[in-house]
């Protein structure tokens, strides 16, 4: 499946002050000078798993088949955590077998997880601390130059699967969730999908859409951000297709005084 000379994506907690992110490049050009590498982000929050997963659910499909995902965010190096090598029907990923690939195989089941064990495809000395250099960069490397997903280590039938929150329906009308990301701009975006939107919508009679979040309430519901009035809170489906609030020209988490983790409902009747 993989093609000679792929993309390599780099998703991490490790941001750009200091040189990890540049260590784990120089290891990818050594093996391969050829690779062509995107970083996806490098400011997920430290040991984040939680975010780390939501922003490559939220982006690897828009990369083309074949591209190799390394992600990187692993509170738990260094213990027993196995590194994992994830093959799908059109992407391959490489990371701690920590829970963090867990939307990904909601939309795209693995065809083959290996756990990767083979020494002499990674560095000479690994350090304890540092995986992200001596092991999945590695890898990456090596998978790019065409080596076989099964030449890394041996077929794992069990690996993490996080039970992540989902948003709920309950019996009076209302969708019930809570705040996965807070991005740059201090938008909220909540786990509530647009496909559970539409669900809810049709099992309930009326055309309300009330959002209840922090102390504050927001009727209706917006396609973009500037359908509302300079530093108005809206409600709107963005571009990852879940509910999010908004501040137009503005900051919503600021303003709400809410980060991750903060309840939202939805009435809809």
């Amino acid at each position: 499946m993989v093609a000679k000379i792929p993309l390599i994506t780099l998703l991490t907690d490790y941001g750009t002050r200091d040189h990890f992110v540049a260590s784990m490049k120089g290891v990818i050009h050594s093996i391969n000078p050829t690779a062509n590498m995107i970083d996806i982000s490098h400011e997920v929050a430290p040991q984040d798993i939680i975010e780390a997963a939501f922003l490559i659910r939220s982006c690897f499909s828009f990369f083309p088949p074949s591209t190799i995902h390394v992600i990187v965010v692993d509170p738990s190096v260094g213990s027993s955590r196995k590194p994992i090598l994830v093959s799908t029907e059109n992407h391959v990923f490489i990371a701690p077998d920590n829970g963090v690939l867990s939307l990904i195989y909601e939309v795209e089941p693995p065809s083959q997880v290996v756990e990767i064990t083979a020494e002499h495809y990674m560095l000479p000395e690994v350090s304890k601390t540092f995986h992200g250099r001596d092991v999945f960069a590695p890898v990456a490397a090596w998978l790019s130059k065409g080596v076989d997903v099964l030449n890394f280590g041996e077929p794992l039938e069990q690996y993490v699967r996080l039970a992540l929150p989902k948003s709920k329906t309950t019996a009076d009308g209302q969708l019930k969730g809570i705040i996965l990301h807070v991005d740059r701009f201090g938008n909220l975006i909540s786990n509530i999908s647009y496909e559970d939107f539409q669900t809810a919508r049709e099992n309930t009679p009326g055309d309300k859409f009330l959002v209840s979040i922090g102390n504050r309430e927001i009727q209706g519901l917006k396609q973009f951000y500037s359908e509302s009035q300079k530093g108005e809170l809206l409600a709107l489906f963005g571009s990852t297709k879940y509910l999010e609030i908004a501040q137009n020209q503005g900051s919503a988490a600021k303003t709400l005084g809410l980060n991750r983790g903060a309840e939202i409902t939805v009435s809809l009747k």
